[in-house]
């Protein structure tokens, strides 16, 4: 078995997100089926955060030029310059900082644009959380081979799965089932949560949904929230409930009308594969990604074109009138590909693949 070592960039640190999921659920996997270790920056989190970053790219994995690991995956854009006997992979989950930069702060879209371009030359191997990214990164870096290429999509985490969806942690909320829509996710200006907002309230005036159905924001608040913050309004339904444990976060998919997925790019959607998981009614716009998704789960869920406000509105209507009849036709197929014991299998086949090549 190879020895592997996944480097967590600090992506655990704190309230994890989809990236810091991705990777405990990862390394947990990879460690039932092969000798895998997680890299502990336990030192650095206690640092201010500027710092700590600049602290992180000092030590990154130093424990890799002694220990001996066959392979060490980056699970961040950082691939540090010096390197042991190893083999590099890093997964590349977007473009945003090259594709839609003013999506993203200062800092870190030339942060990031600078760590891609330099990491992609470090690696033996990359891989991409879908189809459409791949394609982004041979149209933007020609010049690479495009067979260190691999693609493997994120999963469904085993403690969202583990959860039963149950009223009383609905009630919590203060919410009744299929009383409301549903988004998950950073709140920030890549979501297209303006556009989002800004369309429920005039389907609201309009009297085309009820007026007792509500938008749920669900997420931690990020980067240019204040362009959106004063639509999020309790008088119009609108409420933000911050970042929820996994319990009241598979309550609210399950019990939700439909999750709405309006961004204006991804390089995945987990929260699309997480509404998947309870057989809800998904709206999304139709952006590459999210359409590879619909796709390959028989094209049951709702699109509309960026920019179409009329078109997102006219779906807020259809699912408000018929969203129970919607949820018992719907037919996702197998999610089986999600499951973190089959994700890890993939990534094993593909670290393997890049070790056996000369």
């Amino acid at each position: 078995m190879p020895k592997i070592l996944i480097d967590e960039g600090l992506s655990s640190y704190g309230k994890v997100t989809g990236i810091g999921h991705h990777m405990v659920s990862l390394a947990q996997s990879l460690g039932e089926i092969t000798d895998c270790d997680i890299t502990r920056y336990d030192t650095l989190r206690k640092m201010p955060r500027y710092f700590r970053r600049w602290a992180y790219i000092g030590t990154c994995n130093i424990a890799t030029l002694y220990k001996g690991y066959d392979l060490v995956h980056h699970l961040t854009t950082y691939v540090p310059l010096v390197r042991g006997k190893n083999k590099r992979v890093m997964t590349i989950y977007d473009l945003s900082s090259l594709h839609y930069p003013e999506t993203i702060s200062l800092a870190w879209r030339y942060r990031n644009q600078i760590e891609l371009k330099n990491s992609i030359k470090r690696v033996d191997g990359i891989i991409a959380i879908s189809h459409s990214v791949r394609e982004e990164l041979l149209q933007n870096f020609p010049n690479l081979d495009k067979s260190i290429i691999h693609v493997c999509p994120t999963g469904l985490r085993k403690g969202l799965l583990k959860c039963e969806p149950k009223e009383e942690n609905l009630s919590t909320l203060r919410l009744k089932p299929f009383s409301y829509f549903l988004f998950v996710g950073a709140l920030t200006r890549r979501k297209n949560l303006k556009f989002l907002l800004s369309a429920f309230i005039e389907a609201k005036q309009r009297r085309l949904i009820s007026e007792d159905t509500k938008l749920i924001l669900v997420g931690k608040r990020y980067w240019w929230y204040s362009e959106f913050s004063s639509l999020i309004r309790e008088d119009v339904g609108i409420r933000e409930l911050g970042y929820l444990p996994d319990e009241q976060i598979v309550a609210l998919y399950h019990y939700s009308k439909a999750c709405v997925y309006p961004s204006i790019y991804e390089g995945f959607g987990m929260p699309i594969i997480e509404a998947m998981s309870q057989n809800v009614p998904i709206i999304i716009s139709s952006i590459p990604t999210s359409m590879e998704l619909n796709k390959a789960h028989n094209n049951q869920m709702f699109s509309f074109e960026l920019g179409d406000r009329e078109g997102l509105i006219r779906l807020f209507e259809q699912i408000e009138s018929e969203s129970q009849s919607i949820r018992a036709a719907l037919n996702y197929g197998s999610l089986a590909e999600y499951d973190y014991s089959s994700v890890a299998a993939t990534h094993l086949g593909i670290y393997t693949r890049i070790l056996n090549r000369t």
